[in-house]
C-alpha cells in the first residue's frame, strides 16, 4: 500500500459500492469500505416485495463481498465517528482507519413519531407483508408526515394495494400542499394515475396525530382508517449528528459534493442534504461516479467535475404502466405511463446488479443524456 492514496468509504448501499468499484479500477488508489451489514438490498425491490407473495428477500439482496471489485478492501464493521479534523474513521471495535479521502454514504434512519413500520428494509416491508390481509372495503391510507427519500413511493404503493385490493378505498395524505416545481412534470402523472385507479390524493394534510383509527392533522382535520402505511421522516444516524446541519442530514456543495470546506471529505446518497431532485439510488449513483471523478482528478490531475444533479428512474404509474423520471438541479421530465416503463423498471431488478460494477455506465450516461435534452428548466 505504500505509495497509495488511501480512500475511505463509509457504507456499503448503492453509492458507496458504485463508488468504491469506479475507484478500484485505478491502480495507485488503496479503496476500503466499511459497513455494518454483510449484505446489499435492492431497495426500490422492496415495493414489489411487499406485495408479490413470490418473492422472497434473497431476490433484492447479495453478499456486499460479492458486489464489490475485488481490490476493494471490505470491512464488516460498524462505524461511529468520521474524525474529519483527524482524518480517520473509528469503528465500534476501537479500530482506526486513516484516510487520505472519505466518502461518507452510510444512508439515514427514520425519526418516528407513531408507530408505523418503515418501508427501507426487509424486516420492515415483512411485517408489512405479513399485515396486509383481505383490504377490500376497507379504508386504507397511504401517507409520510414529513422528508422522506422519494416522493413517488407513496403513489407506488398506493397502486399496488389497488391493484391487488380493487375494492378498498385507498387514500394518499400528502403533506405537501403543492409539489416543488421541480417535481410538477412527475406529479401530474403520478395524480392521473391515482385519478383513473381510483386513489384520493389529500394533499395538505400534515399528520400530527393519531386516536385510535383516526388520524388528525395539524390543523384538526380528522381521517378515519382501517390500516395505514405511514412513513416516518429521515435524518442521519446518531454517529454522524455532528456533521449534520439543522436539516438533520450532512451539507455538501451541490456541484462538488465536498462537505463543508474538506477538499478531501465528501457525502453521497441519503445523508446529504439535497432534497431535489429527492432522494434516490439513481441519483446516488450519479453522485458516486462523480466523486470518483473528482478524487481521480485530484490524484491524476486534470478538470474538476461539476455535478449536475442529474437522477433518473422507472416507477409504477398504475396498472401495468410505468414512467420515465429525470431530473437535475434546474430541470425535469416525466414521460410515459405505459407498459414499456413498467417492464423495464421490473427488468432493472436484475440488471440493478451490473449497474454497481460500471458495466451499464455508458448505456446509462448515453439515456440521461438523451432524456435530459426533453427536460424542461423550471422556472424560479
Amino acid at each position: 500500500m505504500e505509495g497509495k492514496k488511501h480512500v475511505v468509504i463509509i457504507g456499503a448501499g448503492n453509492g458507496g459500492v458504485v463508488t468504491a468499484n469506479q475507484l478500484a479500477k485505478e491502480g495507485n488508489l488503496h479503496v476500503t469500505v466499511l459497513d455494518k451489514s454483510a449484505y446489499h438490498v435492492y431497495q426500490p425491490g422492496l415495493v414489489d416485495l411487499m406485495f408479490d407473495e413470490s418473492m422472497t428477500p434473497g431476490m433484492i439482496m447479495k453478499e456486499t463481498k460479492l458486489i464489490l471489485d475485488r481490490r476493494v478492501n471490505f470491512v464488516q464493521k460498524k462505524v461511529i465517528k468520521a474524525d474529519v479534523d483527524n482524518h480517520k474513521v473509528v469503528t465500534e471495535d476501537g479500530s482506526e482507519y486513516s484516510y487520505d479521502y472519505l466518502v461518507i454514504s452510510p444512508g439515514v434512519t427514520e425519526k418516528k413519531k407513531f408507530n408505523f413500520p418503515a418501508w427501507h428494509d426487509i424486516d420492515s416491508v415483512t411485517k408489512i407483508r405479513e399485515g396486509i390481509t383481505d383490504l377490500n372495503g376497507k379504508n386504507v391510507v397511504v401517507g409520510y408526515y414529513g422528508l422522506i427519500k422519494c416522493p413517488a413511493a407513496p403513489f407506488e404503493i398506493s397502486f399496488m394495494l389497488k391493484r391487488k385490493y380493487p375494492k378498498a378505498n385507498v387514500t394518499l395524505l400528502n403533506p405537501v400542499a403543492q409539489p416543488p416545481k421541480l417535481q410538477v412534470p412527475m406529479a401530474n402523472l403520478l395524480g392521473q394515475a391515482s385519478k383513473e385507479m381510483g386513489i384520493q390524493v389529500k394533499r395538505g394534510f400534515k399528520l400530527s396525530g393519531i386516536d385510535g383509527n383516526t388520524m388528525i392533522s395539524e390543523d384538526g382535520e380528522k381521517f378515519q382508517f382501517d390500516y395505514a402505511i405511514i412513513d416516518s421522516p429521515i435524518h442521519v444516524h446518531k454517529e454522524f449528528e455532528d456533521l449534520s446541519d439543522d436539516s438533520g442530514l450532512i451539507p455538501v456543495d451541490k456541484a462538488s459534493l465536498k462537505f463543508k470546506d474538506f477538499d478531501n471529505v465528501y457525502a453521497i446518497g441519503d445523508t446529504t442534504n439535497i432534497t431535489f431532485p429527492p432522494k434516490t439510488g439513481a441519483l446516488a449513483h450519479f453522485e458516486a461516479i462523480h466523486v470518483a471523478k473528482s478524487i481521480l482528478s485530484n490524484v491524476n490531475g486534470g478538470n474538476k467535475p461539476v455535478f449536475d444533479g442529474r437522477a433518473m428512474c422507472a416507477v409504477y404509474a398504475g396498472n401495468n404502466k410505468g414512467m420515465m423520471v429525470y431530473m437535475d438541479y434546474e430541470k425535469s421530465t416525466a414521460q410515459g405511463r405505459n407498459f414499456m416503463f413498467y417492464a423495464s423498471k421490473k427488468l432493472f431488478m436484475s440488471l440493478y446488479w451490473a449497474s454497481l460494477t460500471g458495466s451499464l455506465d455508458k448505456t446509462l450516461e448515453a439515456f440521461s443524456n438523451s432524456i435530459a435534452k426533453t427536460a424542461v428548466k423550471t422556472p424560479n
